[in-house]
């Protein structure tokens, strides 16, 4: 207030230069971010190759479980047959064999003074005669 003017603020050319020069960043960085190619993480490429062998190991699983059927060892006898071949002969041979009990000999679970009682039919007997007889209420 020297010479009775007060002193306002202005926008002069430094405030314009900064302006402009921090829209121009903004621009550069914007560009930068846009069209530039992402770069995979480290867990996207780890996370992908575990992807890539378990879609390996499905493939050879599933051309094992379908392709026809080869010789593994002639000499032992040992084929490769499709899954579905192997289950029509699976089927087929227990539909062949008659229906027989078990030939495995199994231990009797029970102790020593229980096996008789357990041997035993369980029948419904008459109560004894002493024993009173249970009332029904009408």
């Amino acid at each position: 207030m020297a010479n009775g003017r007060i002193k306002t603020a202005s926008f002069g050319p430094g405030f314009l230069g900064a302006l402009l020069l921090f829209c121009g960043f903004a621009v550069v960085a914007w560009v930068l971010f846009r069209f530039a190619a992402p770069m995979p993480t480290y867990e996207e490429t780890r996370a992908k190759a575990r992807m890539d062998k378990v879609a390996a190991i499905n493939a050879e699983a599933a051309a094992k479980l379908y392709s026809p059927a080869k010789w593994i060892d002639k000499t032992k006898g040992t084929v490769q047959l499709p899954i579905d071949t192997a289950m029509d002969l699976v089927i087929n041979d227990y539909q062949a064999k008659p229906v027989q009990a078990s030939q495995v000999k199994v231990e009797v679970p029970y102790p020593i003074g229980l096996q008789m009682a357990a041997a035993a039919p369980v029948a419904a007997s008459p109560a004894p005669a002493g024993s009173p007889k249970p009332e029904v209420k009408k």
